[in-house]
C-alpha cells in the first residue's frame, strides 16, 4: 500500500463528452442469441452505451469535454500550466496525445504535457498526479483529460466483452492555491498482469497475424483484441478493494457515513454491489451509469459524478471514489466539489482530420 498525500490544490469544475452514436445490448441478438444478452444484463446492468465511429478517437472526446469546460467556465487557457491525459487508446505510438491537446485546446508552449497509461484506476492515479505537480508548481491551473475508446479493442465476436465497453472523455479543472488538503492510496498487484490484455500490437509483439481465432475460452478474437479473465478480475474487485477502502478511511480516519456520496469505477452492477454489501454501506449512496454509458475504463468515475450532478443546484459535496481493474491496479481517493461546476454530459461526433498523417 502506498499513501500520498497533497496540499493546497482542488478540484475546479468537470465536465465528460460521449459520442452520440448509442448500441444498445439488444443490437447483440443476432450474434450471441437473446439468452445470451439477457444473462449479461442481468449479470452487469449494461443495457447501452456510446461508441466512437471509426475516426473519433479518446482525444477527441477529452478535447470535446476540455473545450466545453474552459468554455463554460470562462477560464483563461493561458493560465493552465499542467495537463496531464489519462488514457490506454492514445492517438499514436509516439508522440504522446497530450501534447496535441495541447495545441487543439490552444493552451500556453508554457503547459507541461504528458500521458499516463492506466485504465480503470485511470482517474485516481490521474487526481493525484495532478494535484502533485500542480502543488508544486508555480501554475493556477492544471487540466486533467481521462479518456477511453476502449470498444475499439474488443471483438464483436467475443460474448465476455463485447456488449461491455462504452466510449467517453472527461476533463477535470484544478485550481493551485486553496485550501484543500487531499490523501489517495493506490496499490498494484502486476503478478496478474494478463487478467486484462491486449497482447499485440505493442513493443513486445508489434506483428503478429491479424486472423482471428477461437481462444481456449471458447470466444473469437484476435490479438489485437482486449481479452479479459472475468472470474480473476471480479475476485480481485469484491476482495481487494473493499480492503483498501478499509485501509484508506483507517489511514484518514473516517468512515464510510462522513461522505455525501461513493463513486466507484462502474465494472458491473454485480462487482458494485458486492462491494458496497462488504463495505457495509447503502445502494443509495453509490450512483450508478453504466446502465446507459457502459463500462468506459477509468472515465467512469467523472463521468457518473457528471450523469449525477449535472445541472444540479450549487451545493458542496464530500465524495469517496475507488477505482480498480487492469494492471492489476487500484486507488481510493476522496475529495469535495461543489455541483455547480460539475456540467451535464455531451454527445459529440467532432474529429481531428489535421491528425490523420
Amino acid at each position: 500500500m502506498a499513501f500520498f498525500k497533497s496540499k493546497g490544490v482542488s478540484i475546479a469544475g468537470m465536465a465528460t463528452a460521449v459520442p452520440k452514436k448509442k448500441i444498445n445490448v439488444e443490437d447483440y441478438i443476432e450474434f450471441f442469441g437473446e439468452d445470451a444478452v439477457e444473462k449479461f444484463k442481468q449479470k452487469t446492468g449494461i443495457y447501452a452505451m456510446h461508441r466512437t465511429n471509426a475516426n473519433q478517437t479518446s482525444s477527441d472526446l477529452g478535447y470535446a469535454a476540455g473545450d466545453y469546460l474552459l468554455k463554460e467556465l470562462g477560464i483563461n487557457r493561458y493560465e493552465i500550466g499542467v495537463l496531464v491525459f489519462v488514457s490506454q487508446s492514445p492517438d499514436y505510438r509516439k508522440p504522446a496525445t497530450a501534447c496535441v491537446l495541447q495545441y487543439r485546446l490552444g493552451l500556453d508552449c508554457s503547459c507541461a504535457s504528458f500521458d499516463v497509461s492506466l485504465g480503470c484506476s485511470g482517474f485516481v492515479y490521474g487526481n493525484h498526479i495532478m494535484r502533485s505537480f500542480l502543488a508544486s508548481s508555480n501554475a493556477k491551473y492544471g487540466l486533467l483529460i481521462v479518456a477511453e475508446t476502449s470498444s475499439k479493442q474488443a471483438s464483436e465476436h467475443d460474448k465476455t466483452i463485447a456488449m461491455m465497453f462504452g466510449d467517453a472523455g472527461s476533463a477535470i479543472l484544478y485550481e493551485n492555491g486553496t485550501d484543500e488538503d487531499s490523501s489517495t492510496l493506490l496499490e498494484t498487484d502486476g503478478s496478474r498482469f494478463k487478467s486484462i490484455i491486449v497482447p499485440s500490437g505493442g513493443f513486445r509483439d508489434m506483428n503478429p497475424e491479424i486472423a482471428t481465432f477461437i481462444d481456449a475460452d471458447g470466444n473469437e478474437r484476435s490479438k489485437f483484441d482486449a481479452y479479459m479473465d472475468g472470474m480473476g478480475v471480479f475476485a480481485f474487485s469484491i476482495t481487494d478493494v473493499p480492503k483498501a477502502m478499509k485501509e484508506y478511511l483507517s489511514m484518514i480516519n473516517a468512515k464510510g457515513s462522513d461522505f455525501d456520496y461513493i463513486f466507484h469505477h462502474q465494472a458491473n452492477h454485480m462487482i458494485i454491489k458486492q462491494i458496497a454489501r462488504r463495505f457495509k454501506v447503502s445502494m443509495d449512496k453509490v450512483p450508478l451509469s453504466l446502465d446507459r454509458f457502459g463500462n468506459t475504463s477509468g472515465v467512469t468515475i467523472p463521468l457518473t459524478i457528471c450523469d449525477k450532478f449535472g445541472n444540479s443546484d450549487e451545493e458542496t459535496v464530500h465524495i469517496l471514489a475507488s477505482g480498480f481493474g487492469i494492471g492489476l491496479s487500484l486507488g481510493v481517493t476522496s475529495f469535495e466539489i461543489k455541483t455547480s461546476n460539475i456540467l451535464p454530459i455531451i454527445e459529440t461526433d467532432i474529429t481531428f482530420d489535421e491528425g490523420k498523417i
